[in-house]
């Protein structure tokens, strides 16, 4: 008979699934992830896995959406702060996103996990991660002193670019990476200002 958790307790499990998956995937990647391993550090039973999560991917999908939330908070509390968003605001929000963020599971998949990622989501999901550019052209409003036209494309494409470098970093020289990352990152702003 399976067993009956408290709210609190489930949020609480959640929370170490979350964690350890994010561990996990830190360490071997998301397709060499297991639930096994992520249960057995939990101190679950693999099937109460899936009272939580449909699959690794929607785990996944979960640590995504988690901290997309986080980073609209972030730019929330800057503009609720000075009222808007500057060059500086973006380049540290975009340079720690991308070079420093240990939460931020993007940074720690292969680009066979997110294939894989991809193609095993449900439509409904797909689409939530295509909200990106939603959610840019809103923080966008905020931005002070942006030109009158900028490409959105060019700037989503600029973030993506960034996330192919780390995402491939183990074919790059590791020493060099940072340095193209804050370039990127400037070309990126000078689509924007």
């Amino acid at each position: 008979m399976p067993k009956i958790y408290s709210q609190e307790k489930r949020q609480e499990i959640r929370e170490q699934i979350m964690d350890m998956g994010l561990e996990l995937i830190k360490q071997y990647g998301m397709r060499k992830m297991s639930i096994e391993q992520i249960t057995k550090k939990v101190g679950i039973a693999q099937g109460t896995f899936y009272n939580f999560f449909d699959s690794k991917e929607m785990l996944v999908y979960g640590l995504a959406n988690a901290y997309q939330e986080r980073i609209n908070q972030k730019v929330e509390e800057i503009i609720q702060i000075k009222g808007y968003l500057d060059r500086e605001d973006l380049r540290k929000l975009y340079s720690g996103m991308i070079l420093k963020d240990e939460d931020n599971v993007y940074r720690f998949l292969k680009r066979e996990d997110i294939q894989t990622f991809l193609t095993r989501l449900p439509s409904d999901c797909l689409n939530k991660i295509s909200d990106a550019k939603m959610q840019m052209e809103k923080n966008l409003r905020y931005v002070n002193e942006k030109k009158d036209k900028y490409d959105l494309d060019a700037i989503l494409n600029w973030i993506q670019v960034m996330n192919l470098v780390v995402e491939n970093k183990d074919i790059l020289v590791e020493t060099g990476i940072e340095k193209i990352v804050h370039r990127m990152i400037e070309n990126m702003l000078d689509e924007i200002f």
